[in-house]
């Protein structure tokens, strides 16, 4: 049970007296009770701090008198044959919360318990039930059977699955008090409490609570694994905070020779600035000479010098200290001593654990789910030595104010201008917390400090390049960090450019490519000219290899690229003609690649949906022509519209929806920016866009509103049209084989909205709801309306409604039905077809139209 749901007995020992008091975790407070005469039995561990002696113990209650009530479910006690750990056997495993109240009263030394004994599960007939001591309060002579193949068979079970909750705590009571199980079997048993998911804090002060000296505590060598394994777990606790609140305790166990090395191990870790106290000191001071210098107690002063560095501690006592490996536990806050992975007390056990708990589904990753307003701590997944360091302050003063001291956003705002910053500028490569102080307080000298780390770490790695047993994992990783922290900064570092322009032309374009990629789309907007000679170039040779993963993989990259140099021309207060150049010439550029992509290669939905996407970017970037003259309107390649216009993934609504809707941006912004007046003229914008290019694009939309709307396909008699670049001799073949179909159908109707393959299905739906809406308001006033006859089998033309009206059907002119379509489809989420009808065709530009009115006159 957590801690949550426990009870903590505070005895304060004074003069002969104790006063009870109960601590209620849920409200923080203490509840003083009666005082009273202090009996005999240690019934917690005595510590000693300040105000004296302290006894701590759990209560654990269940919510109900389990002293009247006879077990539902059989209860299988350690020592019975069989595992009870097995799952599914449906057992009520035996703890303290499952178990009677018990009474225990002391005459001289010995100790009668009143506990009723737990009940098993007869083997022969399952529903009769018996009592039976559990075989850890048995002594070896009256044991029928042996404990040894039962914990071997528990630990088995738990290095494969871990324990549970329920399990661990189970465990836990038999370990952690006074009973007849071999030392052996219990040392046993702690190596192997491999939990499977978080560890509750009403267990760590089962565990603690064992600790010290008293009758009923476990013997040494069982404490000492227990302090093991309280240091081996600490990173998986579901409070960090229990250790620091049960700070005094630990530390007041010092005097005891067999705790130490565990016992400063655990202290190490969780020690922050407000344990360090004058008399803590004195006592570690004390105890060091005391001990002759002993390692363990000496690495706990290490720690506690790095927040009073005035502490003077010999040069011999520093070598003979104590290197403790510190997994931090995510969220706590302290200055570790110094970090050598080999010192961990058990890199298997760790392994093991952090198998374990992946292998639990409702156990969630260290990390994840960390504030972002926290130093960040890897804890348990840090398998090794990385080569970013978590954030620490060395050698901090009193009076100051370090980041792993913030663990909130008030906190942030409270100590902004006290901060000070972490002793490795590195570590900003990994840290959110750092990186948002230094968004809003960038300090130079910090940064530089951070570039040139970067570059003395590149240069070696250049120099070392060419040697077989140099380690690039490293880089790799250097290289993750530097990509997390500029999608947070927007700023590609100087010193990684100037890596990968150097490394470029070396590089396979085969290793980490995205990696690579997605860096160098964080380039700084500059020239062109100059950065395809020094970037793009060489990477295009790197990473073409004739294949249609290469040319989408970097057209994926100039669309990141294109995305961010519009951001920072859209951010600089007065961009002129010169500064958007880069991004017309990196849009043709691109726009080239694009029309590559879509012709020798497979023409694959991934592959078409990469090549809509950069256009949709280019759209973006263009919509902002009208506020920003700097910016050219730069129109889709012809072939490119066409190509995706007919091909043979035409039929994918998507596709044909997010292609109009380029298109409609376009001419919105055409309309909007010539209609601007020059901001250096008092007249229109028309001089900055000849007629034949205006005209040229007026084409495309003539060509498809041919194609939907007007049932005109490949038309070359309207003004403007291109006929879809559809060669002239090509079109008495087609027609003839449109007279082939079954129906016949004319070959200018085939890609009408009623005929189109992407919106045929969405088209007749239309229809049929009208006429189900027609029904149902017939059936609602049968005596004012007319019933339908006959409904329309489908595609709906023209001629077709005409027919359908005479015979007794839905009456419904040929406009209002091309309006009802778009109106379905756009209420369905398909917003690109209607959005380019509507500004472009005269009679949906209205807002009688928009709103589902009637046509106007010369509608054609």
């Amino acid at each position: 049970m957590d801690i949550e749901s426990a009870m903590i007995r505070c005895r304060i020992g004074h003069s002969g007296k104790h006063w009870q008091s109960s601590y209620d975790a849920d409200t923080n407070k203490v509840r003083k009770g009666n005082g009273h005469r202090a009996g005999r039995h240690q019934s917690g561990v005595a510590v000693a701090d300040l105000y004296g002696k302290w006894e701590i113990s759990k209560w654990i209650m269940d919510g109900r008198s389990v002293a009247s009530e006879r077990p539902s479910q059989p209860i299988i006690p350690l020592g019975i044959s069989g595992n009870p750990f097995r799952r599914g056997d449906g057992v009520a495993h035996c703890s303290r919360s499952s178990t009677v109240s018990t009474r225990e009263t002391t005459t001289g030394s010995q100790t009668k318990s009143n506990r009723p004994a737990l009940a098993y599960a007869d083997r022969t007939n399952p529903n009769r039930f018996a009592t039976r001591q559990t075989a850890s309060e048995l002594p070896a002579k009256q044991k029928k059977l042996q404990t040894s193949p039962l914990v071997r068979s528990i630990c088995q079970y738990a290095c494969q699955h871990g324990l549970t909750v329920t399990l661990l705590r189970t465990l836990l009571d038999h370990v952690t008090r006074a009973n007849f199980l071999d030392q052996t079997s219990a040392v046993e048993l702690i190596g192997s409490l491999y939990p499977a998911a978080k560890v509750p804090s009403g267990l760590v002060c089962i565990v603690v609570n064992s600790l010290g000296q008293g009758k009923q505590k476990p013997s040494l060598a069982i404490q000492s694994s227990l302090l093991k394994w309280l240091v081996l777990t600490h990173e998986v606790l579901e409070d960090s905070s229990i250790l620091s609140k049960l700070y005094s305790v630990l530390f007041n166990l010092l005097d005891m020779i067999s705790l130490r090395p565990n016992l400063c191990h655990l202290l190490a870790i969780i020690t922050r600035r407000r344990h360090v106290k004058p008399f803590r000191i004195q006592s570690l001071l004390q105890l060091s000479s005391i001990a002759a210098n002993e390692p363990s107690i000496l690495g706990l002063v290490q720690v506690y010098k790095r927040y009073y560095p005035d502490i003077i501690v010999g040069s011999n006592a520093s070598r003979k200290a104590s290197q403790f490996a510190v997994g931090l536990v995510a969220g706590e806050s302290m200055i570790p001593t110094t970090i050598n992975i080999t010192k961990h007390p058990d890199l298997e056990w760790r392994d093991r654990l952090h198998a374990v708990q992946d292998l639990n589904v409702d156990f969630s990753a260290d990390t994840r789910d960390q504030s972002s307003f926290k130093v960040i701590r890897k804890g348990v997944k840090r398998s090794r030595v990385m080569i970013i360091p978590e954030v620490h302050t060395y050698h901090a003063e009193e009076s100051s104010t370090t980041l792993e001291e913030v663990e909130s956003v008030d906190d942030l705002i409270e100590r902004l201008e006290k901060i000070e910053l972490p002793s490795q500028a590195i570590a900003v490569l990994d840290d959110p917390l750092l990186q948002k102080y230094l968004a809003i307080r960038p300090t130079k000298p910090f940064l530089e400090r951070l570039q040139q780390w970067l570059a003395m770490f590149f240069d070696e790695y250049v120099q070392t390049a060419n040697d077989p047993k140099s380690n690039t994992e490293d880089l790799w990783i250097l290289l993750e960090k530097a990509l997390s922290y500029t999608r947070h900064t927007k700023v590609l570092l100087k010193s990684v450019e100037n890596f990968l322009r150097l490394y470029i032309p070396t590089w396979d374009g085969q290793d980490h490519r995205d990696l690579v990629l997605d860096l160098l789309a964080f380039s700084s907007l500059q020239s062109f000219k100059e950065f395809r000679i020094s970037t793009l170039d060489p990477l295009e040779s790197s990473v073409l290899d004739n294949t249609a993963s290469s040319l989408a993989s970097l057209l994926s990259f100039y669309n990141s690229l294109l995305r961010h140099w519009t951001s920072q021309l859209l951010s600089r207060p007065a961009p002129t003609q010169e500064t958007s150049l880069p991004l017309t010439s990196l849009a043709d550029h691109a726009s080239l690649l694009s029309l590559t992509l879509l012709i020798h290669s497979p023409a694959t939905i991934s592959t078409i949906s990469t090549i809509l996407t950069y256009h949709e970017t280019l759209s973006y970037l263009i919509s902002h022509a009208p506020t920003n003259p700097a910016i050219r309107i730069t129109i889709p390649s012809t072939s490119t519209i066409y190509l995706l216009l007919f091909t043979h993934h035409s039929s994918s609504l998507p596709i044909l929806s997010r292609l109009c809707s380029i298109l409609a941006t376009y001419k919105l912004t055409f309309e909007t920016t010539m209609s601007q007046p020059s901001p250096n003229h008092h007249q229109q914008q028309h001089h900055l866009y000849s007629r034949p290019y205006i005209n040229h694009f007026n084409g495309f939309l003539m060509d498809i509103c041919n194609l939907l709307w007007r049932s005109r396909a490949f038309n070359t008699s309207d003004t403007n049209a291109l006929g879809c670049l559809l060669p002239s001799p090509l079109l008495p073949s087609l027609r003839s084989y449109s007279d082939t179909l079954s129906p016949p159908q004319p070959l200018q109707h085939l890609f009408s909205l009623s005929n189109h393959p992407a919106l045929s299905s969405l088209s007749i739906a239309s229809f049929r709801a009208l006429e189900d809406d027609k029904s149902s308001n017939n059936n609602n006033d049968p005596a004012t309306t007319t019933p339908l006859r006959t409904r329309h089998a489908g595609p709906v033309t023209q001629r077709s409604l005409a027919l359908l009206a005479a015979q007794g059907g839905l009456e419904l002119g040929w406009a209002d039905y091309r309006i009802a379509v778009l109106r379905y489809l756009e209420v369905r989420g398909v917003k690109g077809v209607p959005e380019l009808m509507q500004c472009t065709m005269r009679v949906l530009m209205g807002a009688g139209a928009a709103a589902g009115g009637t046509t106007t006159p010369g509608e054609k």
